[in-house]
């Protein structure tokens, strides 16, 4: 018995395989804008480790801990996002006495890169940079710092910010 195979038109082939090729290009891409995020910074509030310019990946969902680097929504700023530094989480009590920081009343020992130049130490009613008062973190706060501690716009001003506020976790810079 003759069994007759029809064999598939090449143009029909190219055809799927270039639909299927555009749907999985789109899907990826609908993803990716789904769980991460890419940032410019764009001033040197981070420097030594991030400098303006330079391309950070945001991963909206990873939870943060001490030591990451997050994008937050500014807490004075509707509509702005700030790249920063967990230092401390909650239950955690921070203090900062003539520009030396204190977790838990012991000296806070930096695991990354830090930029801190200027000597001069200023009283508290004009900056909370160098001197601060005990803060106790509750529960779901995180207390944020500049990497340059001199240019100084981040929990030292602001207060702890709540973990709703976290947009993502820096997970690749470029």
């Amino acid at each position: 018995m003759y069994t007759y195979e029809e064999k598939p038109d090449p143009k029909l082939r190219i055809l799927k395989a270039v639909i299927f090729l555009s749907a999985g290009i789109i899907a990826g891409m609908i993803a990716a804008r789904i769980f991460v995020l890419p940032y410019n910074a764009s001033d040197d509030s981070m420097k030594p480790n991030i400098s303006p310019g330079d391309r950070a990946i945001i991963c909206r969902f990873k939870d943060p801990s001490p030591g990451d680097i997050v994008l937050v929504k500014s807490p004075v700023e509707p509509d702005r996002a700030l790249l920063k530094r967990i230092m401390a989480a909650e239950g955690d009590t921070v203090e900062v006495r003539n520009k030396i920081i204190y977790v838990n009343d012991s000296v806070y020992r930096f695991k990354w890169k830090t930029n801190s130049s200027d000597t001069r130490v200023f009283p508290m009613h004009f900056t909370g940079r160098d001197t601060m008062p005990a803060v106790k973190l509750e529960r779901r706060q995180f207390f944020l710092l500049n990497d340059n501690l001199d240019n100084s716009f981040d929990s030292r001003n602001f207060g702890p910010v709540d973990d709703e506020a976290v947009i993502g976790v820096m997970i690749y810079k470029m």
